[in-house]
């Protein structure tokens, strides 16, 4: 997944709307990136079967 913080196309009014409110999209991407290695790492249970 890249985490680039706008288009590669220049996109002025998208680059407008990033210095007045913040890279929504980059930090919704890391929400969602941190938000699926919480989750797998709960549903890891590889170290109990180990223990057995």
């Amino acid at each position: 997944m890249t985490t680039s913080t706008h288009p590669s196309s220049h996109t002025p009014i998208y680059e407008e709307l990033v210095e007045e409110h913040g890279d929504i999209l980059a930090e919704a991407r890391a929400a969602a990136e941190h938000s699926q290695l919480t989750a797998s790492q709960a549903l890891d249970w590889s170290d109990l079967r180990r223990r057995e």
